[in-house]
């Protein structure tokens, strides 16, 4: 896949979320009746506006896709594993849940591995370049006019 396409696809998987987040907040808004949902729903349209200029100013920088490339690959992008899962829609007590939960903290756990790896690994450079400097010394050398040198 091309970066330009690549490009395409992410704006308009951006858009989508953005109508999707928007009409939720709405939904929440008049299931609550939340301010902030309101705000949410507005904010989220606003950005999927925002991406609609920026794709069409990107397409049209880029015409040598054409639009038998954008439609293909927008039917990719909507394949049936992509709906929601059953702890989205509220059954909290799925199996799914926990091996989320799993795959969550076993990505944690690898990330503060890698931290406190590099964390260590800079403290130990930090201190052989300290001993290395204050154990430096310049020897002297005698030269043949009779007085010291430093080497």
């Amino acid at each position: 896949m091309s970066l330009k396409l690549f490009h395409i696809v992410f704006i308009a998987v951006s858009t989508l979320m953005c109508l999707v987040v928007g009409l939720w907040a709405v939904n929440e808004y008049r299931v609550s009746g939340a301010a902030s949902s309101m705000v949410l729903a507005a904010v989220a349209f606003a950005g999927g506006g925002f991406l609609v200029v920026y794709g069409n100013r990107f397409l049209q920088k880029f015409r040598t896709l054409g639009i038998a490339g954008l439609l293909v690959t927008g039917t990719l992008g909507l394949p049936a594993d992509a709906l929601a899962c059953v702890v989205c829609l509220g059954n909290t007590e799925s199996s799914l849940r926990d091996g989320m939960n799993a795959g969550i903290f076993a990505l944690l756990g690898f990330a503060g591995f890698m931290i406190v790896s590099f964390a260590i690994f800079f403290i130990y450079l930090a201190r052989k370049a300290r001993s290395a400097s204050s154990g430096f010394h310049v020897p002297h050398v005698a030269s043949s006019d009779g007085g010291s040198v430093h080497a």
